[in-house]
Parts: structure tokens; sequence; C-alpha cells
């Protein structure tokens, strides 16, 4: 969704106001040419088949995603804003929007859902996602405010793509990890250990990781990052970004706390 920012720290407000037309204009993507929202409500949903591999989210309402086998979808919460609830399927790709012209009030409704672990969970806009797990190789993506939070992830690959104001938290390992935020995101991974790790900012957002691995950063703006582990890390930095590795409580020496020195 956020792909190909931070190529060239110097132009880190360009790659910034990218980022976040992209995000726009994927936020967009379940609206028709007569702008209305796609998709049919949750009892006209076609639920044979594979369950979906992707979960979009579109708007201030809120899913938890169980593990199971089975697809199961039911829904909890303010009535209207249930009412107002589309679901669109689209391949392996299920979008959930809200139809604000049936219901544009503040009271969100809950999606529960149960379906194999997924590979992708995305926001546009205020909402939350709870995941139990993500597949081997995950993909988390926020265009806004919205807040995702995954209980344990064993990824190979694991993608973390911030443009706004979002908040990414999750437990759990992966070998190859790749966070990009444009804004001032949050991602919180102090309880995600990871080998091989890159970390692109734009703006103020702001990253927890664990690693004993290595860690490369690019920031361009105030951003910080900090490591907890025995990762060696380096930095390019333009702005007042920092990138801050300190030991795990195993081998936690007071004074062993190191701010990285820039490129």
């Amino acid at each position: 969704m956020f792909r190909g920012f931070g190529q060239n720290m110097k132009k880190g407000a360009s790659a910034l106001a990218a980022l976040a037309l992209g995000a726009s204009l994927s936020g967009c993507a379940y609206i028709n040419d007569w702008g209305e929202v796609e998709g049919v409500p949750l009892a006209e949903l076609d639920m044979s088949g594979d369950a979906p591999t992707e979960i979009t989210l579109a708007g201030p309402d809120k899913v938890m995603i169980a593990e199971g086998d089975a697809l199961t979808i039911t829904l909890e919460g303010h009535d209207e804003a249930g009412d107002a609830l589309r679901f669109d399927r689209d391949g392996n790709r299920l979008t959930i929007a809200r139809d604000s012209k049936i219901y544009d009030g503040s009271r969100p409704a809950i999606v529960r859902m149960t379906m194999p672990a997924p590979g992708a969970l995305g926001i546009a806009g205020s909402g939350t996602i709870e995941a139990a797990s993500m597949a081997s190789t995950a993909e988390i993506e926020i265009a806004g405010s919205g807040a995702i939070t995954v209980d344990s992830i064993e990824a190979d690959r694991l993608d973390v793509e911030i443009a706004g104001s979002g908040d990414v938290m999750a437990a759990g390992t992966a070998s190859v990890l790749s966070i990009e935020i444009a804004g001032s995101g949050d991602v919180r991974l102090a309880e995600l250990t990871a080998d091989d790790v890159s970390v692109e900012i734009a703006g103020s957002g702001n990253v927890t990781l664990a690693s004993n691995g290595k860690v490369d950063a690019e920031i361009a703006g105030s951003g910080d990052v900090v490591v907890v582990g025995s990762a060696t890390c380096t930095v390019s930095t333009a702005g007042s970004g920092s990138l801050t590795c300190r030991p795990g409580p195993e081998t936690a020496d007071a004074g062993a706390t190191e701010e990285v020195a820039a490129d």
C-alpha cells in the first residue's frame, strides 16, 4: 500500500507527502464511482469457499479476530453502527466499511471473526483491529489514526507500514522485520524479537523493538527508535531523530545504553 518511500533521506519531506497521498487514495478504495460504500450487509455476505487472508477495516469500528479453521462473523456493540456496516469480498481480501449515510455516530460496532491466521491486516481511518495471530508472512498497514494489536506472531517476514498517527503493537518473533512510518505513528514491538530489521521514519514516529541481530534505521525528522537486545545498530539521520540500542534484561548493564551515531 505504501511502498517506495525513504530511498533518499535528504528528500524525507517529499517522501512523507507522497506516502500520505498514497494512503489517502488507498483509503477510498471501498467507495464506488457514485460515492456509495461497496459491499453488502453481513446477512448477505457469501461465506462459502476459503476464508480471506487479508482483512481491511475502513472506518471507526472494531474488529476482533480469533484463530480457527473456518470463517465465522458475528456483530456486537451499537446496533445502528452494526446495521451500517458493509462487507465486500474481493478475492482473498475482505473489506469492512461503515456506510455513514446510515449511521454517522461515534459509537462503534464490534465485528467478531474466527478464521485461519490472516496474512495482512489494514486500517483506513480510526478503527481498531485485535488479532490473536498472523501468518508466517505478515503485513500490517494503517492509513490514519487506527490501532492494530496482534497477540502472537511467528513470522518469517513482517512488514509494518503507517501513514499518519496509527499505533501497532505485537508480540512474538520475526526473522525479517521492515517498518515504515510517515507521520507520528508508533510501532511498539518490545515483546517481539526480530533478527534482521530495517526502519524508515519520515516525521515524528517512534519505534520500540527487540533484536539480537542487525538493525538499520533511516530517520528524517524527530522520530526515535529504541532497540532492546544485543543487536548491531546503524543509523542515518536528517533531523533530531535517534536510534538507541540497549541490552535486554538478561544482560542488563545500567551503563550500557548507547545512542548510535549517524553514519
